[in-house]
């Protein structure tokens, strides 16, 4: 499905593009480069590959750039990997996902319990082939992507920011939603003070379109809805969560 100039949506759950627990799964078309934003579950992943192929050849595509290592966002890495693709990760959360499994499988339970995945599933742990800091940005054929730390949801949460002769692109990951909704979880490495403390770097970047990880994505007006978060959490009363 394409959304914009350069942006494809080629994995989603929700609407019945991939697994049904796959996040949205992302294609950025950079012209010679192409990149993907999230590598989904891990279950089926063929049918996210499937439907890059409508819109690039494959070999076009790079790289994965992982907002976080949540399974429903990373699952599906080790598959890309072995597929010839690089898969860059925060530094923050590719020290969390392999530094703290405790952690990691407390999180993974507690979303199963919500029926977030299947009672069986297994989270497959990989190596990033890279790992990002916030200062510096990634080039993908003629776009330049910027890495924007948002902590809160998960430790080291990436968003990619995305300056297009078309329009400004914020892929929020599960930072930020429509209508201001934050993805605060009961689960570790989901803190509250680490949004109030990030989320201000999101204001003033004049977003467009809003691509998030979940739910419906916004192609204009995105940043009224960004300001939205930031505003609730400028108040003593704790955001809506999506």
């Amino acid at each position: 499905m394409q959304l914009t100039q350069n942006v494809y949506l080629v994995g989603s759950g929700e609407i019945g593009l991939s697994n049904p627990y796959d996040c949205h799964v992302y294609l950025v078309d950079g012209g010679s480069d192409a990149v993907l934003i999230d590598a989904g579950v891990g279950i089926e992943p063929e049918l996210i590959k499937r439907n890059v192929q409508k819109f690039v050849d494959w070999h076009k595509v790079s790289r994965i750039l992982c907002t976080h290592s949540h399974a429903d966002h990373s699952g599906g890495s080790e598959f890309f990997q072995n597929d010839g693709k690089e898969v860059w990760i925060s530094e923050i959360e590719a020290d969390w996902m392999l530094n703290c499994k405790d952690d990691v499988e407390q999180a993974l339970r507690l979303a199963k319990n919500a029926e977030a995945y299947p009672e069986d599933y297994e989270f497959k742990y990989f190596t990033p082939d890279y790992v990002l800091t916030e200062h510096e940005n990634i080039h993908c054929g003629s776009l330049t992507i910027q890495p924007i730390l948002v902590r809160g949801h998960s430790p080291g949460m990436f968003c990619f920011y995305i300056q297009d002769e078309d329009k400004n692109i914020l892929f929020s990951g599960d930072s930020v939603f429509i209508n201001g909704d934050i993805g605060l979880l009961n689960a570790p490495g989901s803190e509250l003070h680490k949004y109030r403390e990030d989320i201000s770097k999101l204001s003033e970047l004049n977003v467009d379109a809003l691509f998030p990880g979940h739910r419906l994505f916004l192609l204009k007006n995105g940043q009224a809805h960004i300001q939205k978060a930031v505003d609730q959490l400028s108040k003593v009363f704790v955001p809506t969560t999506f």
